[in-house]
């Protein structure tokens, strides 16, 4: 019997659309919206970023030099449209209180920066309900780094096989399993979470 549920953010807990930014970022800039996008993700500046190797005006500069933003696009500017990377998604925010109504203790375990975390803690579900929130920019690394789920072992008490680990991306559950959680790949066009984790908490 699990003793505990650890959810992912993005694509989990919360919906992810980077085209938006990217088309508004791309309008004060010298390259196009999807040169823009292979630029920032899946590459050594997501990592760096991401593990919090520098902030986010430091994420802002490096995105200038390598786009070549224009002077009205600013660094605040940039930050309210990266922001909108991060949609709602109520089916994860309902599959985290039905683990918090089954009496399960609640995690969030992410990949993320701090400009995307800032989205968790404006939305009082997500930032209230878990009781730990282990972000790579935090802890300096990501996914599927093994570490990352150490920590919350560490920070837990729990031993892996207490844990129901659900994320997207397959190689991320399957690193999971690994280490000896449980894990639920979650696709939130297909799945009601709710109703995932009734079947296999109940």
């Amino acid at each position: 019997m699990y003793k505990a549920v650890v959810f992912d953010f993005g694509n989990v807990l919360c919906g992810l659309d980077r085209e938006t930014f990217v088309k508004r970022a791309a309008a004060h800039a010298r390259i196009s919206a999807e040169e823009l996008l292979a630029k920032l993700w899946g590459t050594e500046l997501e990592l760096q970023f991401e593990t919090g190797a520098f902030d986010s005006r430091g994420y802002y500069e490096r995105v200038k030099a390598l786009a070549g933003f224009d002077e009205m696009y600013t660094f605040e500017r940039f930050v309210e449209d990266y922001k909108t990377i991060i949609l709602p998604n109520p089916d994860g925010e309902e599959g985290l209180k039905t683990a918090q109504r089954l009496g399960r203790r609640t995690f969030v375990l992410s990949n993320t920066s701090y400009l995307h975390a800032y989205m968790i803690f404006t939305n009082e579900v997500l930032a209230s309900i878990p009781e730990l929130h282990i972000l790579s920019y935090k802890v300096g690394f990501m996914k599927p780094d093994p570490r990352i789920w150490l920590k919350l072992l560490e920070y837990s008490g729990l031993n892996a096989r207490d844990c129901l680990y659900i994320d997207d991306v397959p190689a991320y559950c399957i690193a999971a399993e690994n280490l000896g959680f449980g894990s639920f790949c979650y696709d939130k066009k297909v799945h009601n979470l709710s109703q995932i984790l009734k079947n296999m908490l109940q």
